[in-house]
């Protein structure tokens, strides 16, 4: 006997001799949404018809310009293949429905399809903002789907439908069923509708751990890996997103079969690809014999993230662009943190680390501001006194204190070989340790009759490269490095080239007058590209800028200062101003303070 219930429209409850429908009969087929049209007189002639103007947001993925110029090997080879360009056939699709059991029966058939290996299935997502970007959208999902294999392929993404296919995620899809096909971010609910697709891996010969596996191949160089950006530049995340900031991709992807040795590897770089946290990669078991680790420009919030990896052998590590940065205004600080973790680090951000006993590092094109005024007048004035004639060099001797020292170093085949003989002048004095050779040159006297005896030489200030070890108000110690030619008497004899190093050192009584007090020289053959470039430029004298002002500059000085210094950091016109003028509308000073904030990864506190 059937129980009548007033008020209920439910076709679970039938009359008696009515034939049961069932309930894909009763849900009926799905309905794709209309595409809506804009209508819009664009004249005020109202005789005029009406011009229909159809959204064209959405442009053809194969038009776009950063997939027409993209050199990526995986856009080039699986662009012919994109699924979307034409329509994709579907055999059953299955989303949310008012009736727990139709749900439950099509997961238990969907369950079937998933099991099939190369079965290519199609998920659309709905009802995300139309400011979200398919990053934004998929990062959601995946947030969603924790510890399951889930790696969107082939994606499709306009401002209101994202479209993509996944392949063998058995575990992923059926979570989504669990969720009932719905995935909340704040106040944002996103509809999932999950299709089984007449295409398959053979169709498309895209096959994701396959595609990863080679790429890994592609990026793998002996001993290094360089997985800075992985799947995330803009043209290969339309054809494959696998984000390593996901503590399962992560794992996974060291589970992958490769060619990478990842036991040997020296150098990992996991640079911008918006990691919170390393834990998955297990590097500490993984990579053990590890000396380079690049994890700049993440999202790192403290160094205790590194604390698991303590005992691997770095001896360069970068961290620069991560928020944790911003904890450590003092540099010593930082370094302290860092080293306390990994004590045999030697450069930090590419900073070289001093340790105690150590010798200073050469770089190229260092000098401090407050040095810069006595560099540049030694090389001014000395470096001109030496492409004298040999007996005008006299007046050379009155850079050097009396008791100064000069030591001389060359390599051996300029003393010895024939095709060096014009040189050999300069080896006079030169120490030569394997003979046992450690002579030095003392007092200004005989210094100035060595340099006498040395050929007529012209030096390339184009080539020069300086670097000041040292500088107080007592004392300057710089490196001077650069090309010089030994000068001939007619056009028919060569003019041969020769790579010099001088490290000096500047002393001075009273602050005005700097002085040499010992100085080492070393002459060796130069490099084919160092020659290459070596008298090809001609030097013309000006005038420098001095852009520091004795006084607060007028209006208008200031505005043209806040357009060049918006031209140079790229800043808007407010926080250009606000660095000005916190530096007194020095721009150097200014420059060097937005490089100092940039690094720190504070530039917005210029917006204050």
């Amino acid at each position: 006997m059937l129980c009548s219930h007033d008020g209920s429209d439910s076709p679970d409850f039938l009359d008696a001799g009515s034939k049961r429908v069932s309930a894909f009969q009763r849900l009926g087929p799905l309905t794709q949404p209309k595409k809506q049209k804009l209508t819009i007189n664009l004249c005020l002639n109202k005789e005029q018809a009406v011009r229909e103007v159809i959204d064209e947001t959405h442009k053809d993925i194969r038009d776009q310009e950063f997939i027409v110029n993209s050199t990526d090997d995986i856009v080039l080879k699986y662009l012919p293949y994109w699924p979307w360009n034409k329509p994709v056939a579907i055999k059953k699709s299955v989303t949310a429905r008012h009736s727990k059991t139709v749900m439950m029966m099509e997961k238990e058939q969907m369950e079937e399809i998933y099991d099939k290996d190369n079965s290519l299935i199609m998920l659309s997502v709905t009802g995300y903002p139309p400011s979200w970007t398919k990053e934004e959208l998929l990062d959601v999902l995946l947030e969603n789907l924790n510890e399951k294999s889930f790696i969107p392929t082939f994606i499709e993404f306009t401002s209101k439908e994202c479209k993509f296919f996944v392949f063998r995620c058995r575990g992923a899809l059926v979570a989504i069923h669990r969720l009932g096909f719905t995935v909340k971010k704040d106040d944002v609910e996103l509809s999932i509708t999950i299709s089984q697709t007449q295409l398959t891996d053979k169709q498309v010969d895209f096959v994701p751990r396959l595609v990863l596996r080679r790429r890994l191949a592609a990026l793998y160089d002996g001993e290094k890996v360089d997985l800075s950006q992985f799947t995330l530049k803009k043209d290969i995340s339309h054809f494959i997103y696998y984000p390593l900031n996901r503590i399962y991709n992560q794992s996974e992807i060291i589970l992958i079969q490769s060619d990478v040795r990842w036991e040997y590897l020296t150098e990992l770089d996991l640079s911008s690809n918006r990691l919170t946290s390393i834990e998955g990669f297990h590097l500490q078991t993984t990579t053990t014999h590890l000396k380079l680790l690049n994890l700049s420009h993440n999202y790192l919030e403290s160094v205790l993230v590194l604390l698991p990896c303590k005992n691997l052998p770095l001896r360069k590590l970068m961290l620069d662009g991560n928020p944790l940065c911003i904890d450590y205004i003092e540099p010593d600080h930082y370094v302290k943190v860092v080293r306390t973790m990994f004590p045999g680090l030697r450069e930090l951000d590419g900073v070289q680390i001093t340790l105690k006993g150590d010798l200073p590092r050469f770089l190229r094109h260092y000098c401090p501001e407050d040095a810069h005024p006595i560099v540049e007048k030694f090389l001014e004035v000395f470096f001109p006194l030496l492409d004298l004639e040999n007996d005008e060099r006299q007046c050379i001797q009155g850079m050097y204190v009396k008791n100064a020292v000069m030591t001389i170093t060359c390599r051996s085949k300029l003393r010895y070989e024939s095709a060096y003989k014009h040189m050999r002048n300069f080896s006079i004095k030169s120490q030569n340790f394997l003979e046992g050779n450690i002579d030095s040159v003392e007092g200004v006297t005989n210094i100035g009759k060595l340099i006498r005896k040395w050929p007529h030489t012209k030096h390339d200030p184009t080539t020069f490269t300086t670097d000041v070890l040292y500088h107080d108000e007592n004392s300057t110690i710089f490196k001077v490095a650069g090309i010089l030619k030994v000068t001939a008497e007619s056009l028919a004899e060569e003019e041969p080239l020769m790579a010099f190093s001088r490290t000096i050192v500047l002393s001075t009584d009273n602050g005005c007058h700097y002085k040499i007090r010992n100085e080492l020289v070393y002459w060796d053959e130069p490099t084919k590209d160092y020659s290459s470039i070596a008298f090809k430029t001609v030097m013309i004298p000006k005038k420098t800028l001095n852009l520091k002002f004795e006084s607060i500059p007028d209006d208008y000085t200031k505005k043209r200062l806040v357009a060049v210094f918006m031209t140079v950091t790229e800043l808007e016109a407010k926080p250009s101003e606000r660095c000005l003028e916190l530096k007194n509308w020095h721009f150097q000073h200014a420059l060097e303070y937005f490089m100092k904030l940039l690094k720190l990864d504070n530039i917005q506190s210029l917006n204050v």
